[in-house]
């Protein structure tokens, strides 16, 4: 969704410290119509999330529109191909190249810090060749039944320009870690916002 493009900007803007994105730059930079801008400017205005001004787009609430986006977020649609592959360190080191990791190994490789046991990795496929090519080879090793690797990909140049060093930024992990949910889930969303306490959810 390319509405998903503009909370993320706006989020990453705020956490850089820029407080005021004009309309145009958002537009520009996401890949998107200002008509869809403004559009989820005012969505967002309605939350009291960001305020419209002659100046750009006040960002006056950062945690709103996170919170909005994590109960938004669907991450299921956007999932390539699920399959069982262990073990998942291993799974993990010989990721291939156009792999941008998520969710908790995300967070694991970002920062360092395990705030608690993982049984899945999610991951966004830059090339879908490549990374067909990379599965192929180990085809006799993946299984279909309860699966622990999920291989995301969406037509999203924003969130690939966005990304580092093949990890996705931290709105966009905690927004995926919120929409996988379950157990494994509280302690990485806790950890997020204590590193960002602009983000805590109220």
């Amino acid at each position: 969704m390319k509405f998903e493009r503009i909370y993320r900007e706006l989020l990453l803007s705020a956490l850089s410290g820029v407080h005021v994105v004009k309309q145009e730059h958002l537009a520009g930079r996401c890949g998107t119509s200002i008509g869809l801008v403004n559009k989820t400017v005012r969505k967002l205005e309605a939350t009291g999330a960001v305020e419209a001004t002659r100046f750009g787009v006040r960002i006056l609430s950062p945690s709103r529109i996170l919170n909005l986006w994590a109960t938004e977020r669907n991450l299921a649609r956007d999932v390539l191909t699920a399959f069982r592959m262990d073990p998942l360190e291993k799974v993990e080191r010989e990721l291939p190249g156009c792999a941008i990791l998520t969710a908790f190994s995300g967070w694991v490789s970002l920062t360092g810090s395990k705030p608690a046991e993982y049984s899945t990795i999610y991951f966004y496929v830059r090339d879908r060749e490549e990374f067909q090519a990379w599965l192929d080879l180990r085809r006799s090793g993946a299984r279909r039944t309860n699966p622990n690797v999920f291989a995301l990909f969406r037509d999203d140049p924003h969130l690939i320009s966005v990304s580092k060093d093949g990890i996705v930024p931290v709105p966009q992990i905690y927004v995926d870690i919120y929409s996988i949910g379950g157990p494994e889930a509280q302690p990485y969303l806790r950890e997020i916002v204590e590193y960002h306490p602009e983000l805590r959810i109220c």
